[in-house]
C-alpha cells in the first residue's frame, strides 16, 4: 500500500503590535524509503532552502516572514494620508493612529506525498514564507518562487529544475544536472560531480552567473553576456558562432549572433550560460 499524505496548516499571527515569528514543522514519510525521491515546491512569496541529511523522511520547517508596512516613496493623488515615519523608515497611515493592526492573512501550506513524490505549495499571496526542507541526498528537485526570496540548495544529488524571478539561486556541493533560471538575481552553483550525458542551463537577466565544475568535466559551453564579460580558468577550445544564411523566395537573410562556444576536455553535452547585465564565471574546482 502506497502512502498518500496530505497536510494542511495555517499559521495565524496573533493580534498586536510587536509579534514574534512562529514556525511549524511537518514530517512527511516516504512511500519507499531509501529509493530516489522527488520534491516539488511552488511559492509566490518567499524563500526555499533545501538540504540533504541522513534520514528517510522529508522534514519541512515553515516560518512566516515579518509583515512590513508598504514603503511609500512619493506622494500621489489618491494615496493614503500619511505623516512621519516609523523607526525603520516606513511612513505611517494617519488614519490608523491609535488602532491595533490585525493580521488577516494567515499562511496556508499544503504538502502531499505519493510514490516518493512530495508536492508543497502555499496559497499565501501577501505574507512571505521561508521553507527550510531536509531531504535524503538522492532527490530530484523542482523549485520555484516569485517574490521576496532566494532559492538555496545544499548537498543534493539529482536533477534540479530551479526557477526564481526576484531573487538569487545558490547551489552548493551538488551532483547531477541543473536547469536554472531567474530574472533579477545571481546564479551560483558548485558541483561535486555532474551527470555525464545531461544538458544544463544557467540563465538570468540581471545578475552574475558563477559556476564551478570538477576538473574532469567534459562539456561544450554555450555562452552569451550582453553587457558583461566571460571568464574561465579552464583551458577551453573557443569558437564563435558562424554566420547563418537563409533564402525565402527572393529574400536573402544572413545573421551573426553573439554566442560563444567553448569545449572543456574535448567537449560533451551542451551547458548554456546566459545573462544581460552581469558577468559569467566558469571555474575549475581546485
Amino acid at each position: 500500500m502506497k502512502n498518500i499524505l496530505l497536510i494542511v496548516i495555517a499559521l495565524v499571527i496573533p493580534v498586536g503590535g510587536l509579534v514574534a515569528q512562529s514556525s511549524e514543522t511537518l514530517t512527511i514519510p516516504l512511500s519507499a524509503p531509501g529509493q530516489r525521491g522527488q520534491l516539488e515546491i511552488d511559492l509566490v512569496n518567499g524563500s526555499i532552502i533545501v538540504e540533504s541529511y541522513e534520514g528517510s523522511e522529508v522534514i519541512i520547517v515553515a516560518t512566516p516572514k515579518d509583515e512590513r508596512m508598504t514603503k511609500i516613496n512619493h506622494e500621489c493623488e489618491g494615496c493614503p494620508k500619511i505623516k512621519n515615519k516609523d523607526k525603520d523608515g516606513y511612513k505611517v497611515d494617519i488614519r490608523s493612529e491609535g488602532m491595533k493592526r490585525i493580521s488577516s492573512n494567515p499562511i496556508e501550506l499544503e504538502a502531499s506525498e505519493k510514490d516518493n513524490r512530495v508536492e508543497v505549495e502555499s496559497n499565501s499571496f501577501k505574507r512571505g514564507i521561508i521553507l527550510e526542507v531536509k531531504v535524503p541526498a538522492n532527490f530530484d528537485l523542482e523549485l520555484s518562487t516569485v517574490n521576496q526570496g532566494d532559492i538555496i540548495v545544499r548537498g543534493i544529488n539529482g536533477s534540479l529544475d530551479i526557477n526564481n524571478i526576484n531573487g538569487k539561486i545558490e547551489l552548493t556541493n551538488i551532483s547531477g544536472s541543473v536547469l536554472s533560471n531567474t530574472v533579477n538575481g545571481d546564479i551560483k552553483a558548485e558541483f561535486k560531480s555532474v551527470s555525464a550525458e545531461e544538458q544544463m542551463a544557467f540563465t538570468t537577466l540581471n545578475g552574475d552567473v558563477d559556476i564551478t565544475f570538477p576538473s574532469s568535466v567534459k562539456a561544450t559551453t554555450k555562452m552569451k553576456s550582453e553587457r558583461g564579460e566571460i571568464f574561465s580558468d579552464f583551458d577551453m577550445n573557443i569558437r564563435k558562432s558562424e554566420p547563418k544564411s537563409s533564402r525565402n523566395g527572393q529574400e536573402f537573410k544572413i545573421e551573426i549572433n553573439a554566442w560563444v562556444y567553448g569545449d572543456i576536455n574535448g567537449g560533451g553535452p551542451e551547458y548554456t550560460m546566459q545573462n544581460m547585465n552581469g558577468n559569467i564565471y566558469i571555474r575549475e574546482q581546485k
